[in-house]
């Protein structure tokens, strides 16, 4: 299903016109998307920016034109040699902030087209590099085999290929690999734990009944810094003068807990770039 089409069913089963999401996911993926309603909408680009975390699959010895199930097979190796600890050194290169390549068969566009549109017209595509940051990347099982199987939590940056991490991987280890299954699990705040189906969203129907899944709209900005504004700030809180010592940034602004939106500290002034209760 797509970001689309469950963003027309939310807009359709609780009747509020103004909804959002954040960020699409691969056809064959699953998991956490973060829907946004009414002023909640203004924030979807920066929920976007925030820190994903997925739970992945890769299978090696076997290798495939787009990096996952959904694409022809280019390569099957024995990789029965395999064994964990060589698998968990590979891992440690492709962490941190590192230059990626994303997979041809994706949405990265060039010269205004998406690339998996000009592979599927039989055109060579090579995407640049681009600098990504992998936070954390965990191996939780591995399975041995003639072609073995990783089970890994990954957290990392907008824009990071889960499928390029499984290629690099294997071309690493000299025996290739694919995704074969991933979740996302987080986005910023947003766990997969506390995340409903449509079909329970459904059995809930109207905004007023639904309220009790609802979320803070800072739920998923938790990545950011907080900034609590003393009570006698007025609401046009653009321009508020801050300490010295606050560094320069993107804030999550509070008054008196009251989530009032996003602030950005230039030259130790506050100015806004989301006011959720503008006058």
């Amino acid at each position: 299903m797509s970001s689309h089409a469950v963003v027309a069913t939310v807009r359709r089963i609780i009747g509020v016109k103004r909804v959002g999401h954040t960020g699409t996911l691969d056809p064959s993926a699953c998991g956490v998307l973060v829907i946004c309603l009414e002023r909640a909408t203004k924030l979807a680009d920066y929920i976007a920016t925030g820190p994903k975390t997925y739970r992945a699959e890769f299978t090696f010895g076997v290798s495939t034109d787009s990096v996952d199930v959904e694409g022809a097979v280019t390569r099957v190796v024995d990789a029965s040699h395999l064994r964990e600890s060589e698998v968990i050194a590979a891992i440690h290169p492709l962490t941190g902030s590192i230059l990626q390549r994303p997979p041809a068969h994706s949405a990265v566009q060039v010269g205004g087209r998406r690339s998996y549109d000009m592979v599927r017209r039989g055109e060579e595509v090579e995407l640049p590099l681009r600098e990504v940051t992998v936070f954390a990347f965990t191996p939780v099982h591995f399975q041995p085999g003639r072609h073995p199987r990783l089970l890994v939590d990954i957290t990392c940056s907008k824009g990071t290929y889960i499928r390029s991490l499984a290629r690099d991987l294997g071309e690493a280890l000299a025996v290739g690999a694919t995704m074969t299954f991933l979740a996302r699990t987080e986005v910023g705040g947003c766990r997969l734990d506390a995340a409903i189906t449509l079909e329970e969203l459904a059995a809930l129907g109207t905004v007023g009944e639904a309220a009790s899944v609802l979320q803070s709209p800072d739920a998923a900005l938790r990545y950011l810094p907080a900034w609590d504004l003393p009570s006698t700030t007025p609401a046009h809180w653009h321009g508020t003068a801050l300490p010295d010592a606050v560094s320069p940034g993107l804030y999550r602004v509070y008054q008196q807990r009251r989530f009032l939106g996003l602030g950005r500290c230039e030259d130790g002034t506050l100015r806004s770039v989301v006011n959720l209760f503008p006058l």
